[in-house]
């Protein structure tokens, strides 16, 4: 496949993104729709659901790969797909207006996602871990969706954590894809890639705007749904990206998924926890006194640390 259609839509899903934002926290700002940013003094209002701009910069993307790129042959897998990640996104978006119970973002986007999983049985496409699990894809397609979206929404809470996060896995998946020669999943990477950068330089401490649960499900469900729709050995590369937010499942399941991913901010700027760590923020804040941006900083080299191992695994191993 020839790279520069892909690479153009990021930058169009990057344009898109950067122009919209500016109006999007202008028309936020005096609204309910606002947050406030407990780890910075005064804790100071700031405006949510940034995640909208992310979720419109892609879909600007995806129209330029649509018009020039998607081969006719898997049109339906790839609009199956599409509508798995709209489907967390608006979930998102619903959470964010209306504060949804968590078991409905759980059940909500696997509901979402059951037409990707048809189509992925539809087509035969049914091996996991090199088992032919047949029927039984449509189930746990959209239960890899639901969990990796819900699981790119736990880990947040900071300037720039989530959408960095999010970065490194796209990054992380592109270059995945290209070493195996898996490109289904590029049509979905490279506009979230472009439309994440943009978000991310208004997210970036200080924050300008939050991401909201648009942001975070959208971006966990479109980096499931591109790992799915790729061949075999991608899906499984694609879940060990998720190994930082596996861990913060099993710390948030400690106190019955109810802690919160803030510090403690100190007279000097800096944040601790002395509670009980419910969060890998939680064990980085028990381990160090510092600075909310460098706490991100060791969140996104823990995750880094993690993408690099398995890319430079998968290259070994070509």
């Amino acid at each position: 496949m020839d790279l520069l259609v892909p690479v153009a839509a990021a930058m169009v899903s990057f344009v898109a993104a950067y122009l919209f934002l500016p109006w999007l926290i202008r028309s936020l700002r005096g609204t309910t729709l606002v947050g406030r940013d407990l780890n910075k003094p005064h804790s100071p209002l700031v405006p949510e659901m940034g995640g909208i701009a992310v979720i419109l910069g892609f879909y600007v993307g995806v129209a330029i790969l649509v018009a020039f790129a998607i081969p006719v042959s898997s049109g339906s897998l790839f609009f199956a797909a599409l509508s798995a990640c709209l489907g967390a996104g608006v979930v998102g978006l619903m959470d964010d207006m209306f504060r949804l119970r968590k078991r409905y973002k759980a059940i909500l986007p696997f509901a979402l996602a059951l037409p990707l999983g048809a189509v992925l049985y539809a087509d035969k496409n049914t091996s996991l871990l090199g088992i032919d699990i047949g029927v039984f894809m449509a189930i746990v397609v959209p239960l890899g969706v639901t969990s990796a979206s819900n699981a790119a929404n736990m880990l947040e809470g900071f300037n720039g954590l989530g959408a960095g996060l999010g970065l490194i896995m796209t990054s992380s998946l592109i270059a995945l894809s290209l070493l195996t020669g898996a490109q289904e999943g590029l049509f979905l990477l490279f506009p979230l890639l472009g439309a994440l950068v943009a978000f991310l330089l208004f997210n970036r401490f200080p924050a300008r705007v939050f991401p909201g649960d648009s942001m975070t499900l959208f971006t966990g469900a479109t980096i499931a749904c591109a790992a799915i729709i790729s061949s075999p050995p991608l899906k499984t590369y694609g879940a060990i990206l998720f190994i930082p937010m596996v861990l913060e499942f099993i710390l948030k399941s400690r106190g019955h998924f109810q802690a919160e991913n803030f510090g403690e901010l100190a007279s000097d700027g800096r944040l601790e926890w002395h509670g009980r760590v419910e969060s890998v923020v939680h064990l980085v804040m028990r381990c160090a006194r510092l600075r909310e941006w460098e706490i991100v900083l060791v969140v996104w080299a823990i995750e880094a640390a993690v993408c690099v191992a398995v890319v430079l695994a998968v290259a070994a191993a070509l």
